[in-house]
């Protein structure tokens, strides 16, 4: 079972190499995706002249959504600090993503270098 990070949708909604190995691991895979990444996928879509609300149903049909529990919140502002010394530029929404799969057992495949060096991750 896994969770997509924003950039893993991104290189599949790109249609690229990377994005070619999440379409696979979408086939193959149980698949869930943090809801905060509803709204950086909006932002990237609407930056870019994409169909927001396209892109938006896409998320929600090919896997299932996380909703943002206060618990996984609480847990990610704990992390936070320490993730910063393993990932120096890790982001807070970043630390939200890994948090939520951290916490369901889920392996979090991305394709952001942030995330590098994290246990549970598969960089794309």
């Amino acid at each position: 079972m896994i969770l997509l990070d924003t950039s893993a949708w991104i290189e599949f909604f790109n249609g690229s190499e990377s994005g070619k190995r999440v379409k696979q691991l979408l086939a193959s895979e149980a698949s869930y995706t943090s809801a905060i990444s509803i709204a950086e996928v909006a932002k990237w879509a609407k930056q870019n002249g994409k169909d927001v609300e396209a892109y938006n149903e896409a998320l929600k049909t090919n896997s299932q959504i996380i909703s943002l529990e206060e618990y996984i919140l609480k847990e990610a502002g704990i992390k936070y600090l320490e993730l910063r010394k393993i990932s120096k530029d890790i982001g807070m929404i970043d630390v939200i993503i890994y948090t939520t799969a951290q916490l369901h057992g889920l392996e979090l495949i991305t394709h952001d270098s942030d995330f590098k060096n994290l246990n549970g991750v598969k960089m794309l």
